[in-house]
């Protein structure tokens, strides 16, 4: 059996680079998860090749970057009517939204970033860590508990990921 690292080109390939993005806008309470996890990583010692980046709401103005990275984990809340605090692992392949006309650069989803960052010349490997939140529509800068309470499982999560993806030393 041949290993990922084999695939890679051996030992001496370099790590893959990957950009870890919290999504959501802080001032609505769960809505701001994605931000807060990445809040609950800046401590961490990283190596070089793994950004961080609070990203709030997805913008355009993340393409250039995607087309520097070889892989992209999204961190957010989900709608799936699921319990509050409910953890879901997918790529953006497994979504299927019905493409929609827009009026505004502030209409543009994480999907359309993606479909225009691949159409530019640079796409990376895609995987959202989402969660089911309670409440994204009261104004505050506090998640619920349910959602506060998953944190360290996505943290887990993120490196399990790393990982995976080579982008840690061995």
């Amino acid at each position: 059996m041949v290993s990922d690292e084999q695939l890679r080109g051996g030992v001496n390939a370099p790590p893959r680079n990957v950009l870890i993005l919290g999504v959501g806008n802080l001032l609505l309470t769960d809505d701001g998860f994605g931000v807060h996890v990445i809040n609950a990583l800046k401590n961490t010692a990283f190596p070089e090749n793994i950004t961080l980046l609070e990203a709030g709401t997805v913008s355009h103005q993340l393409i250039p970057m995607l087309r520097e990275i070889d892989v992209l984990i999204v961190v957010d809340v989900v709608e799936a009517g699921d319990t509050p605090g409910s953890i879901f692992k997918f790529s953006p392949d497994d979504l299927q939204f019905k493409s929609e006309q827009k009026f505004s650069l502030h209409q543009i989803s994480l999907i359309d970033v993606l479909h225009m960052a691949e159409m530019t010349g640079g796409k990376p490997k895609t995987i959202i860590i989402a969660v089911q939140p309670k409440d994204v529509s009261s104004w505050s800068l506090e998640l619920s508990n349910e959602v506060r309470a998953v944190i360290p499982k996505v943290v887990e999560l993120i490196f399990e990921e790393l990982k995976k993806e080579q982008a840690l030393p061995a």
